[in-house]
């Protein structure tokens, strides 16, 4: 169940599939983007874009019964949704 999203992300990278961004396979958290704001003087004088990445980790877990490497995030490795291998 949990799983669902990691046969297919892995199955793309296998053949060949674009698969630009870096994603965690269990949650699907990837990368966010905004502004970074420059306060001078108590008002916004600038804004340039600005990226937050999550914090991804290559584990070897156990996947449809046979251990695999997987892209996780730590939130799901320390709320315990990923059985490694």
């Amino acid at each position: 169940k949990i799983y669902a999203n990691i046969l297919n992300s892995q199955f793309n990278k296998c053949n060949g599939g674009v698969n630009s961004m870096a994603k965690c396979a269990i949650c699907e958290k990837n990368a966010t983007f905004g502004n970074q704001l420059s306060i001078t003087r108590s008002h916004i004088s600038k804004r340039t874009s600005r990226t937050w990445k999550p914090n991804l980790r290559k584990v070897k877990a156990i996947v449809n019964g046979e251990p695999k490497r997987i892209t996780v995030c730590a939130k799901c490795l320390r709320s315990g949704k990923v059985k490694r291998a």
